[in-house]
């Protein structure tokens, strides 16, 4: 049991690390109503949240968040902190997690029925389960993005006069439509790309590593078989007196 929290509790410090590293390794979109970048970092997020939970996917997250937050911060106000860094990863590992029995329940199996369900039904969970988590973090940038960004909408309408005003705010601009615009593609591109690793990676650990929910709960011990009574005794025959 202990030797399984450890190695737990290594998973989820390796994915946050992994998370960090594929940060760094970021594509910029070259169209100019496309914001941030398309990277992989929410891959050991998905995969720590699928395989040990919505709490580990959780901790994973905020976690990673933090360190984005101390490597390149782009600070505000604290709200506008708490929606771009430590919350939409939150609610990625979350929302993803809460497929993890369903994942769990074949991965964990060693039969070839087991098997054929883990690359079938499996990639289905795998692939609707990052895109819950997706919504969820798109969401708090999307929030983000109306609310502490909005002065930026001016000059994006401007560069894509073509697009969609549905409805005024106070300048004029639908900020929603901007915050949307802006958030979407790169998002979107980075689901997909990590979508895609997921199902090369997620069978291939399931079978090295065997997927359980973290925080371990210990089981309880078995009640022993209570022994079984000892046949009686056979009392010795007497021997008949010869008449």
């Amino acid at each position: 049991m202990r030797s399984t929290r450890i190695l737990i509790l290594v998973e989820l410090a390796l994915a946050i690390a992994l998370a960090v590293v594929l940060n760094f390794v970021q594509i910029r979109l070259p169209i100019n109503f496309a914001g941030g970048s398309v990277n992989l970092s929410m891959l050991p997020l998905l995969v720590v949240a699928l395989r040990r939970g919505a709490l580990a996917g959780a901790i994973a997250g905020v976690a990673f968040g933090c360190i984005d937050l101390l490597l390149e911060p782009y600070v505000l106000v604290p709200i506008q902190v708490l929606l771009d860094y430590p919350l939409p990863y939150l609610l990625f590992g979350w929302g993803v997690g809460q497929f993890s029995p369903a994942y769990r329940k074949d991965a964990n199996k060693d039969t070839p029925r087991a098997a054929v369900a883990l690359v079938t039904k499996g990639s289905l969970l795998i692939v609707f389960a990052g895109i819950i988590g997706g919504l969820l973090r798109l969401i708090s940038h999307v929030v983000s993005g109306v609310f502490f960004f909005s002065e930026y909408a001016a000059e994006f309408f401007n560069d894509n006069p073509g697009m969609l005003q549905a409805g005024p705010t106070d300048t004029g601009i639908n900020v929603w439509i901007y915050s949307l615009a802006y958030n979407i593609p790169y998002l979107t591109l980075s689901l997909i790309a990590v979508l895609i690793c997921a199902l090369v990676v997620m069978p291939v650990l399931a079978k090295a590593v065997p997927a359980r929910r973290w925080p371990v709960k210990p089981r309880a011990p078995k009640n022993p078989p209570a022994p079984k009574n000892p046949p009686a005794p056979k009392e010795p025959s007497t021997p008949k007196e010869p008449a």
